[in-house]
């Protein structure tokens, strides 16, 4: 199974122009998945509600993305703003031939908690035979999401992320985001892709970097932070080994920790000194 992760600059602010863009890269692409970054429809750093509005899109939108992929059996994600409503998620769709799935974000990043609400359900799908999972950008950042991925059946974890040059810089060379989904391939014996945005908006940039982990937590890197793409099989066949890597040993058991509750506390009322009786009138 092949993969193909495609970096690029969002028109902003915008919406028609990425879609048709978006489509076109799909058709276009040789591989059987194919992955687009964090709100790729609209761009990111938009300042309020009022000024996102226009760039929202309802499940309707998907329509064409639908058909392309029953068309050639394609599995397209990428992120978009989803209008529910009168409420707007930070999403992730996965277009596949037998269905359309939708994740909204659950970990929003600093100024998206004044445009989204938060999501509350994870989300994963089969595709191919495989099971795969979706997080959005943040979301990385949080083991015990993609631990709960992981000992649910998931092998193939797609991020979609708009993560900006980190203030304090790359860690010996590598985004922070990188050096997370290394460390996720290689805790849990997945596969993880994480497809970074790339450009400038309003003095935020953003890096690109996107790459595709191993079940080991190695690398295959767009190491630039312009437009490109990458395309190369899914690692499959590393999984097994990866997940037992000895005989005495298994990653699904092995993370499993049993935490008993804390013991009640049982804390005695306060001892009050009984009340003096007043003498009565006669």
């Amino acid at each position: 199974m092949r993969i193909e992760l495609v970096q690029f600059t969002p028109t902003f602010p915008g919406r028609d122009a990425n879609w048709r863009r978006i489509l076109a890269w799909a058709r276009a692409s040789p591989a059987d998945i194919v992955v687009f970054p964090e709100l790729s429809t609209c761009g990111y750093m938009y300042d309020d509600p009022k000024e996102l509005e226009p760039y929202r899109d309802t499940l309707s939108a998907l329509a064409p993305l639908e058909k392309l992929s029953r068309d050639t059996g394609k599995l397209i994600v990428g992120g978009f703003a989803e209008q529910s409503g009168d409420r707007t998620y930070n999403s992730a769709y996965a277009v596949a031939p037998d269905g359309t799935t939708v994740y909204r974000k659950i970990h929003l990043w600093n100024r998206e908690k004044l445009l989204f609400e938060p999501g509350d359900e994870l989300k994963t799908l089969t595709f191919q035979g495989r099971t795969v999972g979706l997080e959005v950008c943040y979301d990385v950042q949080f083991p015990e999401q993609a631990a709960y991925l992981a000992r649910n059946g998931v092998e193939l974890l797609l991020a979609p992320t708009a993560w900006a040059e980190d203030p304090h810089g790359a860690i010996h060379g590598l985004q922070p985001y990188t050096i997370l989904a290394s460390a996720t391939g290689f805790a849990y014996g997945v596969c993880v892709a994480v497809v970074n945005r790339t450009g400038t908006e309003r003095g935020a940039s953003f890096p690109g970097q996107s790459s595709l982990v191993d079940p080991f937590g190695q690398l295959t890197l767009i190491d630039s932070a312009d437009e490109g793409h990458l395309v190369a099989d899914i690692p499959f066949e590393g999984m097994s080994e990866a997940r037992r890597p000895t005989p005495y040993n298994d990653l699904a058991t092995d993370g499993r920790m049993t935490i008993a509750p804390p013991a009640k506390r049982v804390v005695a009322p306060p001892v009050r000194a009984p009340r003096k009786r007043r003498a009565s009138r006669s």
